[in-house]
């Protein structure tokens, strides 16, 4: 498979919670002008940000066969064994259209869509960019302890994903002219779009683009793919998903019972399995939809990742694999304390023994069991040097153990006795 192709640069437009434009989810690199400023939807549009310069000359880059720096996390993945976000559809008709400066004459069919990052959930793997709840913790959290929030800004990475603003919130899709222009261009031009938030579902504007598109009479040609966190759901769906060529809910669930409430706090594992519900009448009754279960897997669950499939399954009612499936399992990259490459090897090892125990019971799931012997293999893998383990180790015992302090709920100690324990032993 070429390691320079992605068919996104021909039919795919990412619209990132900032308002900027990227080649798609994978990358962390805006979309820029010849002067090197980001293109946002404040001060450009969708057209002319499809075939800017910069997006061009990587066209011709890919077609040239040359490496794009913005695709290395997907190679990444690819070679630890995992699916990436990367398609390889279309490459000669692709290249066949594309004029000799890079230019392509047709829009995107496809789109992912941020509406900003006004969330309701402060989940452990994720960041103020992705949740607006997230900076206001840690920064209500320096007000009495500014060391530990210096510590937090110098990690970055480490224990939150890229560490800036803590007090940030994007907001732009409630400017009237900016939510004109999008919901435009998706009636005029997208057949399958993805929304993600912050949580989507929390958001007016978002149902506001189902009115536009249902008016305008293009709902019955459109794929919805919703990534949510199940914590709410508007009854309206009722009326415009079955409208729907077809829709997808990704369901962000990454544990049972007190582990997803933990992980994605504050969460509520029972209204969660409430709306499942909800959705799979729906699904039930009109036959057009589907839901994809998405746990992200690290440190705080792996362990459970065996019983969350058997739920998931369970869950499905004997049509896993056709109207319910679950991604491709990837695990949590970053921030680093969340990735399991971290954990003490022991712990490591007795958590894959115990997942190795379950394989008979995914045999017969393509969607699972190629993904779910690479967990395994990679539990068994030191990835990391013992020096980087240890410190990253130390790092995740202080930040959650602040978290767990100022949230006065369940700690990651009570829930992982045997984490804790091998954690404990590691680092003193």
């Amino acid at each position: 498979m070429s390691k320079t192709y992605c068919s996104k640069l021909w039919d795919h437009q990412y619209i990132h919670m900032s308002g900027s434009f990227r080649f798609c989810c994978a990358t962390n690199d805006n979309i820029n002008d010849s002067k090197n400023n980001r293109y946002n939807i404040n001060n450009t549009s969708m057209e002319h940000v499809w075939n800017s310069e910069h997006v061009r000359n990587t066209r011709l880059k890919m077609i040239a066969g040359q490496q794009i720096p913005e695709c290395i996390k997907c190679v990444e993945q690819e070679s630890r064994g995992y699916k990436s976000m990367r398609s390889t559809a279309n490459k000669k008709i692709n290249y066949d259209n594309t004029d000799k400066n890079g230019t392509v004459l047709t829009m995107p069919n496809t789109m992912e869509l941020h509406y900003g990052n006004v969330c309701n959930l402060k989940c452990r793997m994720c960041s103020q960019n992705y949740s607006n709840q997230i900076g206001k913790e840690l920064l209500e959290i320096g007000n009495n302890d500014p060391e530990f929030l210096q510590w937090v800004i110098k990690q970055s990475g480490n224990v939150n994903n890229w560490t800036n603003n803590l007090s940030v919130e994007y907001k732009w899709f409630e400017n009237e002219k900016n939510k004109k222009k999008l919901n435009d261009f998706i009636n005029k031009n997208i057949s399958q779009l993805t929304v993600i938030g912050g949580e989507p579902t929390i958001i007016p504007e978002f149902y506001e683009l189902f009115e536009h598109c249902d008016k305008n009479g293009t709902l019955g040609k459109k794929q919805f793919t919703i990534v949510t966190n199940l914590t709410n759901i508007n009854h309206k769906m009722t009326k415009w998903l079955p409208k729907l060529k077809n829709w997808t809910i990704w369901a962000s669930l990454d544990g049972i019972g007190e582990r997803t409430e933990y992980i994605r706090y504050p969460s509520n594992f029972e209204k969660i399995k409430e709306n499942l519900n909800f959705y799979k009448l729906i699904l039930r009754q009109h036959k057009n939809g589907k839901i994809v279960f998405s746990p992200a897997i690290q440190l705080l669950n792996i362990d459970q990742l065996d019983e969350m499939l058997e739920w998931f399954i369970d869950f499905s009612e004997g049509e896993f694999g056709t109207k319910f499936d679950v991604s491709w399992m990837a695990q949590v990259w970053y921030p680093k304390i969340c990735n399991y490459d971290i954990a003490p090897k022991e712990y490591r090892l007795k958590i894959a023994d115990k997942l190795e125990q379950k394989i008979h019971l995914f045999e017969k799931h393509k969607s699972i069991i190629s993904f779910y012997k690479n967990q395994i293999q990679n539990l068994r893998t030191d990835m990391l040097d013992k020096k980087t383990e240890k410190y990253l180790q130390e790092c995740f015992i202080k930040y959650n153990d602040k978290l767990d302090i100022y949230r006065g709920k369940i700690t990651w100690r009570q829930l992982l006795p045997a984490l804790e324990k091998c954690l404990i032993d590691e680092t003193t």
